[in-house]
């Protein structure tokens, strides 16, 4: 949802009464979209978050915890080199556009920090005290576009003015007439939102609502009056800014967000309102609650997509071989008929395009017919038949290999896209999508070493009524790593027969029998985090992990086990999942 130029003016505002005077200690960039810039302002640490994510688009102080990457980006190092140590001036909005500018000093030298935030086109831009660009976090080139360029050592240049009026400079109610074409035939808040600068489609319509006028009505249609009477609306509502008066409202429906808006939208449903004492607060639940599970469903969808795309494929190369595999069963076939060619070889004449003859190897010798080429001789066209015969046996170990090795492809990707389907958070998934770059699945590209973070996520964890440590691997690498490396002789073992699903681990800290209950719990986690989370009675196979073994050249997460017991089970719920989570 992106934000008009009223929500980035109240985020403006209460950024100056905050940070103004703050001094910058370090950058770090989260992502290719987030940056935290780390401040120091009335013996408080604050956290200055700008998002130039299309979805949301925004620049406020957050509370939220992010994982820093181990080796910052070159745009990220830049701002350390030219911001450390350097204070915040004055944060202003230029002209009611969608952009915020913060003006810093370093020991006498000054620089701009811009953010440009507007849905897809936003950016992040450092600007010496010329108006030079010293960085962009996405760098526009003449080749991307040839209006407006930014990279380092160019001018900078505000983006594209639209051709309306600053609602803030707007001061009479004849000026309001004046703006607006009289033959304007669109609906009335369409009128506000073409001719002045920064009012979305929520905004104009609550200021045509708030005049007691339908926001779809015709402007064309309206008085005089009633024209005038949205002017007005307009005007106090904007006063009401101009003083920094703002209360910012979050309106949920059926789950989804149906708003965000600096000021409370009486043209909506009032119950849908969820209020919130400071905007910075409002910002981190959107984030945390909407944003965060959109962008994870989003990443879901992709990696899911690239699975497919690789899955359908390979069983369509199945099905092709397992019918040259049938084929090649019948070779005995092509072997009679050459062997019955042969035996009736004198009364076969070239040009002939078939014989009939008595097939002595069945029981009763019926009468067979045997297609012939007629441009080859009765030996030539026994030969091309033990030629076949001969090809198709050959070619049975090879399509047998090749399909056994479509299989254990097969089973993998099912893994990979269950993992997909139950990862929880956006570093679940960057784990999968590593793992697929190293199976050749997603291509790889160039990466400055020092930029690739070693950092591994743990599995996941849970404490049983026991007291035993349950660790779930979350990927098929993590599933390795947990089975034979994190896994000690004497662990147990746990896995849905059959279907996908995680590794599961009980770690044994003493030569005590796994207590039931334990096994119990840990059969229903792992019957959770497999493909039949949504069944009951789930067969999960137990055993000592020293009798789990993974075949020579086997793709990440598969192992084959022997010696082991079965235990049927419903998957966990919520409330167990909750009751055993680790701290």
């Amino acid at each position: 949802m992106a934000f008009d130029g009223i929500m980035l003016s109240a985020l403006k505002d209460n950024l100056k009464e905050k940070i103004t005077g703050a001094r910058i200690e370090k950058a770090y960039q989260i992502d290719k979209k987030y940056l935290i810039i780390r401040l120091r302002n009335n013996n408080q640490n604050l956290e200055l978050l700008i998002s130039t994510d299309p979805q949301g688009a925004r620049m406020n102080l957050t509370e939220l915890d992010f994982d820093f990457p181990s080796y910052p980006p070159d745009f990220c190092m830049m701002l350390r080199k030219y911001l450390k140590n350097s204070y915040i001036q004055q944060i202003v909005q230029p002209k009611f556009e969608r952009m915020i500018r913060i003006d810093i000093e370093k020991r006498g030298k000054k620089f701009s920090l811009i953010a440009e935030l507007m849905g897809k086109y936003s950016n992040v831009i450092l600007l010496d005290d010329n108006e030079m660009v010293l960085d962009a976090m996405k760098r526009i080139t003449e080749k991307q576009n040839s209006e407006r360029q930014l990279y380092p050592g160019i001018k900078y240049q505000n983006p594209p003015g639209q051709d309306k009026l600053n609602p803030l400079e707007l001061n009479t109610k004849d000026e309001f007439r004046q703006i607006i074409e009289e033959d304007f035939s669109q609906a009335a808040f369409r009128a506000v939102m073409y001719n002045f600068r920064g009012i979305g489609p929520y905004s104009a319509r609550e200021i045509v609502f708030r005049a007691g006028i339908d926001p779809s009505e015709n402007y064309n249609d309206l008085s005089d009056s009633e024209k005038n009477r949205i002017a007005k609306s307009l005007l106090n509502l904007f006063a009401q800014f101009k003083k920094g008066i703002y209360n910012p409202v979050l309106a949920i429906e059926k789950g989804e967000v149906d708003y965000i808006s600096a000021f409370i939208l009486k043209h909506r449903d009032p119950e849908k309102i969820k209020k919130f004492e400071d905007l910075d607060l409002m910002m981190d639940y959107y984030f945390r609650e909407f944003l965060k599970d959109r962008e994870l469903k989003r990443g879901i969808r992709e990696l899911n997509k690239v699975v497919n795309t690789y899955l359908n494929k390979n069983l369509k190369k199945q099905k092709k071989l397992k019918k040259q595999l049938q084929e090649s069963k019948n070779a005995e076939k092509y072997k009679k008929m050459g062997e019955l060619i042969t035996a009736n070889i004198y009364q076969i004449d070239r040009g002939d395009k078939k014989v009939v003859v008595n097939d002595y190897y069945s029981k009763d010798q019926n009468e067979i017919e045997i297609k012939l080429d007629p441009s080859k001789s009765a030996s030539e066209n026994a030969q091309k038949y033990f030629k076949k015969y001969n090809k198709l046996k050959k070619s049975v170990k090879h399509l047998k290999r090749e399909i056994a090795k479509l299989r254990h492809e097969e089973k993998y990707l099912k893994q990979v896209s269950m993992n997909i389907e139950q990862a929880e958070t956006l570093d679940d998934l960057e784990e999968i999508k590593e793992e697929l770059k190293e199976e050749n699945y997603i291509k790889k590209q160039k990466q400055n070493k020092r930029n690739k973070s070693n950092k591994k996520l743990p599995p996941r964890k849970f404490i049983s009524s026991d007291g035993y440590q349950i660790l779930v691997g979350r990927n098929n690498k993590q599933n390795d790593r947990l089975t034979k490396k994190i896994a000690n002789d004497g662990d147990i073992w746990l896995h849905t027969k059959v279907i996908a699903g995680s590794h599961v681990i009980i770690k044994r800290d003493t030569e005590k029998e796994v207590p039931d209950q334990t096994l119990t719990e840990a059969a229903a986690v792992a019957a959770y985090y497999s493909k039949a989370r949504e069944s009951t009675n789930v067969p999960i196979d137990y055993t000592p992990v020293e009798n789990v073994n993974k075949p020579k050249g086997a793709k990440p997460g598969l192992v084959y086990y022997e010696k082991y017991q079965t235990i049927y089970i419903d998957p966990a719920d919520k409330t167990l999942l909750k009751k055993l989570a680790a701290d």
